[in-house]
């Protein structure tokens, strides 16, 4: 068989693919990891039983949107990691941004409290449990993360799997808030960040094992 021969034979009965069908499937893996994360937080803690006294206060929706703003931030960057030769939209820098309000904000509240009162609001009830907490409602959505990415080429797999683990984490986070009955800022500081930041080491390590080429 010549050359010509064989491509015709490769080209025969070809369908083009749908347009953003990539995309598309990418987006439903991630949205299952999603919906897998809420089903387990419903299944093991279930939702705050104050839950619509809590939403009428600032400070749970801030303790709601660091999170999540992290976890979109940090969405936009791996997926422009994914592609060789594609440089993300978004500045590395600003993932800090979210932090450091949320820093900023943990600051004035200690400063603003009695010295005997602020350990109380550094430790909580939950901060043993928060960490691990919020990494296992993460465990779905970087699941789902390493599964797409396993479908693209990412040049650099150890950075693209820590933004990913930081997506993950901040989707673990944002989840676990509706079940935490945490509010002060400075645990939030503390806790959730870290909750945040273990996913991203672990996602680190896998994707040096299992993002490279």
């Amino acid at each position: 068989m010549n050359s010509h021969d064989l491509i015709n034979m490769l080209a025969t009965g070809l369908q083009p693919v749908p347009r953003h069908a990539v995309a598309k499937r990418n987006t439903l893996v991630l949205l299952t990891g999603v919906l897998v994360s809420l089903i387990l937080l419903c299944l093991i803690y279930g939702l705050r039983p104050d839950l619509p006294q809590a939403s009428q206060q600032l400070a749970f929706w801030i303790k709601l949107g660091v999170p999540l703003s992290n976890a979109l931030l940090g969405l936009s960057i791996v997926l422009a990691l994914a592609y060789p030769g594609q440089r993300p939209r978004v500045a590395y820098w600003l993932l800090s941004v979210p932090i450091l309000c949320l820093w900023g904000w943990a600051l004035w509240v200690w400063t603003g409290t009695a010295p005997s009162l602020r350990m109380g609001l550094l430790w909580g009830s939950t901060w043993k449990v928060c960490v691990m907490n919020i990494t296992l409602l993460a465990v779905p959505v970087a699941i789902a993360s390493l599964v797409v990415l396993r479908h693209l080429a990412p040049t650099r797999p150890v950075l693209t799997g820590a933004l990913a683990g930081w997506f993950a984490g901040g989707v673990g986070a944002g989840v676990y808030a509706l079940h935490c009955p945490e509010m002060a800022a400075p645990f939030l500081a503390i806790w959730y960040v870290l909750g945040m930041l273990l996913p991203t080491v672990i996602m680190a390590y896998l994707g040096h094992r299992w993002l490279r080429w």
